[in-house]
């Protein structure tokens, strides 16, 4: 996976001269989309050009999520949130886009790229900076119909992250007719869901059974087809991370963590990682429909061959009703952990 970010080479010292982005206090809630104070990363936020935007960000230390990792490395994927909600940010505060105008992410990437930018000294909090440039953009305001951003993350006066987000919106009543249609097509039956086994924590590199996001079906589980190893969501609709607020489709952070746990449940499965504390240093991931509450969602993974840099790819996909929900893939960059993955044997669904 490689960056396609036109500054890749050069991008400077976040934040550039000129620049002032503090830490003494997060954005309102409205603007990050979170209605907890405590799920608000974006700490201050500032506009360079009408395309370049800069934000500052910090992750709690005893955050119920994403502090529960080996304690080595802070975890990627807390920047990646903090990142997402630097997006609302910058829409609502900087670009005019209102609060509350319906839009989706059709596309994201993001790739480490100095890991160790993420090494935890015990005692620090993760936080840094974030540059978002607006690379494509159809309309303004009210009137934006789609936007292409490319970012570069800088943690410790370290290039962390590079990243890019593709979005579309709509109106608020394009968007109801919309998915009233969408779940017409669909045959949603909560009577039909199967019974699902959350995977033990320490399979899936975490500490808390709460923040487990996959499982197998209550029955014998049965061999990978054809590579793939497949894991059933298990949504939890009172985690306070991943529901923070109310939704009409399961949402997108849970689905993409779901990605994750699974691409490192298939790594340990096939022994292509020892532990399953092994770092995401690389995800891309194409959301290509809603996901819905009310019907099973099987997440597929297909372990493929490490690279020369030691990370590990790994193909992996949303299905429901299936057709493919969300496909994509995942890198992962082994480490060593307390627990061998051979610890308990991870079944698939």
């Amino acid at each position: 996976m490689t960056s396609t970010l036109p500054y890749a080479t050069a991008p400077g010292a976040l934040p550039p001269p000129g620049i002032q982005l503090g830490f003494e206090q997060t954005v309102p809630r409205s603007l990050a989309h979170r209605r907890q104070i405590g799920e608000v990363f974006v700490a201050d936020s500032a506009q360079g050009s009408d395309d370049d935007f800069y934000l500052s960000f910090q992750i709690p230390r005893a955050h119920s999520l994403w502090s529960d990792r080996h304690a080595s490395h802070h975890d990627p994927f807390a920047s990646a949130e903090a990142a997402r909600q630097s997006i609302f940010v910058l829409l609502h505060r900087h670009v005019g886009v209102p609060v509350g105008l319906p839009f989706s992410l059709q596309r994201i990437t993001l790739r480490v790229e100095d890991p160790e930018a993420y090494a935890d000294d015990g005692t620090s909090a993760l936080q840094g900076y974030l540059h978002y440039r607006v690379a494509e953009r159809q309309g303004k305001g009210s009137d934006v119909v789609s936007m292409t951003l490319e970012g570069v993350m800088e943690i410790g006066g370290r290039r962390a992250m590079t990243l890019s987000a593709v979005l579309a919106f709509m109106s608020q009543e394009d968007y109801d007719v919309f998915r009233a249609f969408q779940r017409a097509q669909k045959p949603v039956d909560t009577s039909r869901l199967t019974p699902t086994r959350r995977l033990p924590p320490a399979l899936v590199g975490r500490e808390a059974p709460r923040n487990v996001v996959i499982g197998s079906a209550d029955r014998e589980d049965t061999e990978p087809d054809g590579g793939r190893i497949r894991y059933l969501l298990a949504a939890d609709q009172g985690h306070p991370a991943f529901f923070d607020h109310e939704y009409d489709h399961v949402p997108g952070p849970l689905m993409v963590e779901g990605l994750r746990q699974a691409a490192v449940a298939a790594a340990c499965r096939s022994g292509a990682i020892a532990s399953p504390h092994a770092m995401v240093v690389g995800c891309e991931a194409s959301f290509l429909d809603f996901a819905e509450f009310e019907a099973d969602l099987v997440h597929e993974a297909e372990v493929r061959t490490p690279g020369a840099d030691g990370r590990l790819p790994v193909a992996v996909r949303l299905r429901q009703f299936g057709k493919t929900v969300v496909q994509g893939h995942i890198e992962l960059l082994p480490h060593s952990g307390p627990r061998p993955c051979s610890a308990t044997h991870i079944h698939g669904v």
